[in-house]
Order: C-alpha cells, then sequence, then structure tokens
C-alpha cells in the first residue's frame, strides 16, 4: 500500500500530472503484488482439533472475539485509521489551497508519510516482538500520533508541517498496525485468527468510508478544512485513553485455549 501510494503520487504529480494514470500505476503495482503472493507465499498449514479442543470452542463460540480487550482494540484501529485515511485524501487539496503548494510539489510532501511509515513499520514492528506489555507502546503511539495530528494544521511553519508530516509517518497508523495485530494475536486462539483479523479489518477499514465524507462535511460547514485534522486527532487521542482499560493479561478462556494447542504442537 505504501509503495503504490507514494510510486502513484510521485507519477500523478510530479511526471504526467494525470490522476488517471496514477490508477494504472496503483493498478500494475497491486497485480504484481498478486503474482508475487501466488508465486512465493505456501500456505501447507491445516489445523486439525483435538476433541478437547472442539469441545472448548464450541463453549466459547464467538465471545473470544468480542472481549474487551479485542472490541477496544477494534475501536482504536477505526480511530488509528481515520486520521490516516482524512489525512491522505485530503492532504493534497489542504496543500494546494491552504498552504499555497504548488501541484508538482504536493504529490511529494503528501509521499512523505508512506515514505517514513516504511522504517516505521519495521522498527515498532520489531520492538513489539520484543516487549511482553504492548499496552505502554500502544497507548504511546497514539499519545504521539494526536500531536502531530494536531501540529500539522496548526503550525503557521512550513518546515514544522514538514516534520510533522515525517513524525506521523514513523510512529503514527502504519507504525501501530503490527503492534496491535501482534495484540490480537495475544488475545486470540490460532485457531480463531482468520475470524479476529477479519472483524478487525472490518474495524479499520470501514472508517475509510466515514474519514473522507466527515472531513469534506466538516471543510463545508466551518470553511476551514484544518477542523477534519483536528477531528481525527482527537478520535486517535480517544482510542488511545480506552486502551488504558484494557487488560495486561489474555482472558482465561484464551489461556486455556491457547495451552491446548501448544500442547499439540
Amino acid at each position: 500500500m505504501s509503495a503504490g501510494f507514494i510510486a502513484s503520487s510521485y507519477f500523478t504529480f510530479t511526471l504526467k500530472k494525470d490522476w488517471q494514470f496514477s490508477f494504472y500505476v496503483f493498478g500494475v503495482l497491486t497485480v504484481v503484488v498478486a503474482l508475487l503472493i501466488g508465486l512465493f507465499v505456501k500456505d501447507d498449514y491445516r489445523h486439525k482439533q483435538s476433541a478437547k479442543e472442539k469441545q472448548m470452542m464450541e463453549h466459547v463460540n464467538m465471545k473470544v472475539l468480542f472481549s474487551k480487550n479485542h472490541l477496544i482494540t477494534y475501536i482504536l484501529i477505526f480511530c488509528s485509521l481515520y486520521g490516516f485515511f482524512s489525512m491522505m485524501t485530503w492532504l493534497p487539496y489542504y496543500l494546494q489551497t491552504e498552504r499555497g503548494v504548488s501541484g508538482s510539489q504536493t504529490g511529494i510532501i503528501a509521499s512523505l508519510v508512506p515514505w517514513a511509515s516504511i522504517p516505521g513499520a519495521l522498527l515498532f514492528g520489531f520492538l513489539s516482538d520484543r516487549i511482553k506489555n504492548k499496552k505502554i507502546l500502544i497507548v504511546l503511539l497514539s499519545i504521539l500520533g494526536t500531536v502531530c495530528q494536531f501540529v500539522i494544521p496548526y503550525t503557521n511553519s512550513f518546515s514544522y508541517m514538514i516534520v510533522g508530516l515525517i513524525v506521523y509517518g514513523l510512529i503514527g497508523k502504519l507504525a501501530l498496525d503490527p503492534v496491535l495485530i501482534s495484540y490480537i494475536a495475544d488475545n486470540t486462539p490460532s485457531s480463531m485468527y482468520s475470524r479476529a483479523y477479519s472483524i478487525f479489518n472490518f474495524a479499520g477499514m470501514s472508517s475509510s468510508i466515514f474519514a473522507p465524507y466527515i472531513t469534506g462535511y466538516l471543510a463545508e460547514a466551518t470553511g476551514k478544512i484544518e477542523i477534519g485534522f483536528y477531528v481525527s486527532g482527537v478520535l486517535l487521542l480517544v482510542g488511545g485513553f480506552l486502551f488504558l482499560f484494557s487488560d495486561s493479561k489474555p482472558a482465561t478462556t484464551v489461556l486455556k485455549l491457547k495451552r491446548i494447542e501448544i500442547e499439540k504442537v
């Protein structure tokens, strides 16, 4: 996603200056990724449930996927992606209309976020594997992301805005994603990963529907597009605050299921 956005933004605003061409670039990259997955990704895993595990699963059912930890994580990923999609859809327009940035530079500046997110995702994914209590890291990333969401539209300094975009890329949505995914894995039996991540993705991607519309509506109602960025920051702060109430350890039922799965290996 990051690579596709970088490439399409660069071609659109600096080379071709043609939105239709950017769609072609993104489409070609998507096909290439699909082919690479088909050729090199092997899925030989077959999960076989024991009688004890089946009995436990029948008792637990879908309740495991809607525990307090899961629900708070779903809310946080919605809040995180809301800010990301709001920024990615409205940032080029904001740069041109409010900051007076030329069209040739808009794509380069907007692509700073996904560029910075590449090392950010790798770094925080690495840290997530080595930190037992991910709660502190998740709350910290949420707070820092909120600060960036406020700084970008608030500051009058063009340099500070650029710094805010780069820092947001490093610690924003794409850095928070691998930590939240790992947190979901810690709180979910491996036999239910597919269902857990489908709900996780649904919660996150539903924000892509609301964010552009609500940001546009607020811009028309108030005459200021900055209000949309502030709303994104507040939502992310709310999501981070709610995460303070999550439990550090998975539910007892999940621990039992994971213990059964480990015994089978």
